[in-house]
Formats: structure tokens, sequence, C-alpha cells
């Protein structure tokens, strides 16, 4: 029985998922966001679960046909350039901030994909980081670190 490589990859994602769902339990949650219906454990547990259902059901269903790939038409170069400035970004983010660190991350991230539009590139970055911090800090009163907005005074 010749196991396909698909499936050693289901399986290598299901055990993925579960040591992020292990580190999802290490989390600090403040004391009253504990029993909070949505905290900073919520989405990550999410994810993790997420995952380990999918890698299952790729693995229990039976495959249709194996898969065929051309190594020679895949962009390692990217791929590589996007693991790189992911690996920055996680070492990046509590020295510089979440607004700083992940709109530069995207931009960065379209940039190694492909996109030359600096416009786009820079209104799919900036603004939409910025929102997205407005969201989480005006409405949904989640605190995010950010040193840099903190000394402008941008937050508090």
């Amino acid at each position: 029985m010749r196991i396909s490589i698909d499936k050693i990859i289901s399986l290598l994602f299901f055990i993925l998922s579960a040591f992020y769902l292990y580190q999802t339990h290490q989390i600090e949650v403040f004391s009253f966001d504990e029993n909070a219906p949505f905290n900073a454990k919520t989405f990550p547990t999410f994810i993790a679960y997420i995952g380990m259902f999918l890698s299952i059901l790729y693995l229990a269903l039976p495959e249709r046909a194996p898969s065929k790939v051309d190594h020679k038409v895949l962009d390692y170069k990217s791929t590589l350039s996007l693991v790189i400035i992911t690996i920055i970004y996680g070492f990046v983010i509590l020295k510089v901030g979440f607004f700083f660190s992940t709109s530069l991350f995207l931009l960065l991230s379209y940039y190694f994909l492909g996109e030359r539009r600096w416009i786009w590139m820079f209104v799919l970055s900036f603004p939409f980081v910025a929102t997205f911090m407005f969201l989480l800090h005006g409405l949904l009163d989640i605190y995010l670190r950010d040193p840099i907005l903190k000394m402008i005074g941008i937050i508090g």
C-alpha cells in the first residue's frame, strides 16, 4: 500500500494544528476577559480546531486521483520570501507595534507576490490595518500593544 504525499501533508497539518491548539492554551487572558464570549484565545482556538477537522476529513475521505505537480512552474523564491518576512514579522510585532509591522508585512507580501501598483499596495495595507485597529480598539475594546502609536499619542 502506497501512501500519497497529500495524505502525509494532511497528517503534518493535523500535527501542526494540534500543536497550535496546545499553544492557544498558553495564551494569557486578563481576569475580566476569562468569561467573555470573545477573548484573546477564542479565534486561535477556533482556527486550530478547524485545521484539525479539515485535516482529519482529508485523511478519512478517499482520494479521487493522485496529484501531479510540475515543480518547474512553482515559484519557490516567492514562497521562501513570504516565509522569511513572516518570521521577521513575528519577531518585530512586539517591538514596533501592530499597525506599522502589519502594514509593512502586507506591503512586502503584495510586492513579493508580484503586485507592482503602489497605490493599491498602499491602500490595501495601511488604511486596511488602520480600519482593523479601529474596529478592535474602538468598537470591540480589544487592546493591541503598539508602542509607536502610543508614543505619538494616537492610542492611550
